[in-house]
């Protein structure tokens, strides 16, 4: 018996390491290699331009006072995304360990690796009848692997928040299943306190407990529970009330740290939420749901963005859309029918739909479909899946070549998906592809051509910028973002009265639009219309009172009309306000050079140094400034350093000569004035001029000498 009882032990143990190691084999083949990945879409937003991300670590606090986009929580502008874990864990990553793009996906996908294992385990936990729970578990866990689904969560940065969720919830789930046949309160606290964790890792983790209730609910059996156990039955009920408790309290404290605010969205960032017919609104949602669970049933239409020309409206209850919603509920309603019999099924069904709630319509959102917010609730949808494909493979139990003809397309299935998420993965490499990847999906969506036309303005593909900024528009007129940046894309070639064109009509589109009005003052600015440019900047202030850059423009506006103590204040504060502006720091310390106060200079370039640690124009400032008080050693040392950042910067080099000039280094000078020349002659005007007065001044040195 011994010797029977090790040889199981030890088939055990090796199937264990066998699944482990295939469900990191799909995993690691599906995402193949994160060399040269960068920050894509909101990972800009929510980590490059976050300033919770990027400061100092004596002002992590800032993250329980700021949403996850790092707009303040209580300002209208707040999404009310409060994910301050999240954050945090961007910050330690990017601003403290310097981790870069292809680093922080490198650990995503870790979480995903884990979350994987921690599904198998969950599976294999299980009590349910008529099932082989191995192969439950390791389909499944398989399934959850290699789903293209989930690449939006794994390759974009920011889908960390769902990782944490994801993590938390199995952890919970795991916890679920190991207490059922115990009666205390510990599971429940320590399920609560986690879950509370949870959401400041992601805010759907409010849903824990009512999935952990539903998994408890069918593996203690107390929905088939005799009369005579009546006492279990009421402390199972006791729990599911503490579990409901518990939930609302951690509900309402997150409600009571916004304010009890709810989120505003833009009718371009969700227009079923928007519609006005309340018909529309009800028949567009639901048919949203089909759209949801056929992303998970067919992953081949994925896109980055679905709000916009994506999903048509069903604006009438004879639409063909309809049917589709008919038969997922009708679905639903027979899985509800035998629930007593399928338990599998009803746990997949919990977990697939309760962990989506809150991106269901049930509170307004700011978006149609958004493929991450699928992550946790794929789980579920991986658990049903498999259940009823082993539930038809036992059926065919007597019938061979059935069963052959399942496992065959089983294989084949997963060796598609595989090669779906190494694909997907790609475009998620960089911005290009995957915003190209998305016209292919929704050729109509004003958000994708808008998108292309911001990164081709980045690249200087100016033509394509104006291609898709047009057709962004041609497909969604009032959209103010498109219509601002083709303004801003005109007042870049001149065309000025084009560009105030368009930027009036994005303000029309959206009058509380600060970035617009700003940008129609830099226009006007450039017009010489001064009176009329700063009434448009002081508009802007007014919808946004902390807006850096606008104080930026009015100290620029400011030094044209030679109103320079006016200009140096409005810079001042514009650093004061976000001490990243480079270009305001290098303002503020060329005017202090100017005017000679040169201790001041000193002192405020070593401020900006501290925040923008190399800022380029601030050393070279700073460099001048130290070569003017004679420092000479560390003029030439800051001066060498922005070479080295810059070495092909014409400027930087012939100012390394003028010290050099002054510092009696002669032939030193006469090599930096050189390479100046060299880096572009055409404009190294002064460098050629002071290289001829040296080669005179050494002519008559030598005269004098002989």
């Amino acid at each position: 018996m011994v010797s029977i009882d090790l040889r199981q032990t030890s088939a055990l143990h090796s199937l264990v390491c066998q699944s482990i190691l295939v469900l990191i084999c799909l995993i690691c083949f599906g995402y193949g290699g994160l060399s040269g990945a960068k920050f894509v879409f909101d990972d800009t937003v929510a980590i490059v331009k976050n300033k919770n991300v990027y400061t100092l670590p004596t002002n992590w606090t800032a993250i329980f006072s700021h949403d996850f986009w790092g707009a303040p929580l209580l300002s209208a502008d707040s999404h009310k995304s409060f994910r301050p874990l999240t954050t945090l864990m961007f910050h330690y990553e990017y601003a403290l360990l310097h981790l870069n793009a292809a680093h922080m996906k490198f650990l995503n996908l870790l979480l995903h690796c884990l979350n994987t294992l921690l599904m198998w385990r969950l599976v294999r936990s299980l009590y349910v009848e008529d099932i082989d729970i191995e192969r439950w578990a390791t389909i499944s866990a398989a399934l959850f692997a290699a789903h293209p689904i989930h690449v939006e969560a794994v390759s974009g940065v920011v889908g960390r928040a769902e990782l944490m969720f994801g993590l938390i919830h199995l952890l919970c789930l795991l916890l679920t299943v190991a207490s059922v046949d115990k009666h205390g309160c510990n599971s429940v606290i320590s399920i609560l306190l986690l879950t509370a964790l949870g959401m400041l890792f992601k805010e759907s983790a409010v849903t824990i407990p009512l999935s952990c209730a539903m998994l408890d609910y069918f593996q203690n059996g107390s929905y088939m529970l005799p009369a005579k156990l009546q006492y279990r039955v009421i402390t199972t009920r006791l729990r599911y009330l503490c579990y409901l408790c518990g939930t609302a309290l951690l509900l309402l404290l997150r409600l009571w740290w916004q304010n009890f605010e709810a989120p505003e969205f833009k009718a371009v960032d969700n227009p079923i939420a928007h519609s006005e017919q309340l018909l529309t609104r009800g028949l567009s949602q639901q048919y949203l749901y089909v759209m949801n669970f056929w992303l998970l049933l067919c992953p081949q239409w994925l896109c980055f963005d679905w709000a916009l020309g994506c999903v048509n409206l069903v604006t009438s209850i004879w639409d063909m859309r309809l049917q589709a919603v008919i038969a997922f509920y009708s679905f639903i309603i027979v899985s509800l029918m035998n629930f007593r019999r399928l338990a599998g099924l009803m746990i997949g069904l919990a977990l697939m739909v309760i962990p989506f709630l809150p991106a269901s319509g049930i509170i307004r959102v700011g978006f149609v479909i958004a493929e991450r917010t699928l992550y946790v609730p794929s789980i579920g949808f991986c658990l049903l899946s498999v259940y009823g494909f082993l539930y038809c493979y036992n059926y065919l139990a007597d019938k061979n070549f059935w069963r052959h003809l399942l496992q065959t397309l089983l294989m084949l299935l997963f060796a598609v998906l595989m090669l779906r998420t190494r694909q997907r993965a790609a475009d998620w490499l960089n911005e290009e592809q995957l915003f190209s990847s998305a016209l292919q999906v929704c050729p109509n969506n004003a958000k994708v051509h808008y998108n292309i036309a911001r990164l081709a303005t980045d690249t200087g593909n100016s033509s394509r910028a104006f291609q898709h900024y047009h057709r962004a528009i041609e497909l969604y007129p009032e959209y103010e973002s498109a219509l601002m940046n083709l303004g801003n894309l005109y007042r870049e070639h001149g065309a000025l009265d084009i560009a105030e064109k368009y930027i009036r009509a994005a303000i029309a589109a959206y009058p509380a639009f600060p970035v617009a009005w700003m940008n129609l003052g830099i226009v006007q600015s450039a017009q010489k219309k001064y009176s009329e440019a700063l009434n448009s900047y002081k508009q802007a202030l007014k919808y946004r009172s902390d807006y850096a850059v606008c104080y930026y423009n009015m100290g620029n506006l400011f030094l044209e009309t030679q109103r320079y103590a006016e200009a140096l204040h409005h810079w001042q504060h514009a650093v004061a306000v976000n001490p990243r502006q480079p270009k305001a720091w290098a303002n503020i310390l060329t005017m202090l050079d100017n005017r000679g106060m040169y201790e001041d200079a000193l002192r405020l370039s070593e401020q900006g140094l501290q925040q923008l640690p190399h800022e380029p124009s601030i050393m070279f400032i700073r460099a001048n400034v130290l070569g003017k008080m004679k420092h000479y050693v560390e003029a030439e040392s800051l001066y060498k350093q922005v070479i080295e950042l810059d070495p092909h910067n014409m400027l930087y080099h012939t100012n390394l000569g003028v010290l050099y000039h002054r510092w009696d280094k002669v032939q030193e000078a006469i090599d930096a004035y050189k390479t100046a020349i060299s880096i572009n002659a055409a404009r190294s005007t002064t460098a050629r001029d002071n290289l001829g007065k040296l080669l005179k001044r050494m002519e008559r040195e030598a005269i004098n000498e002989q």
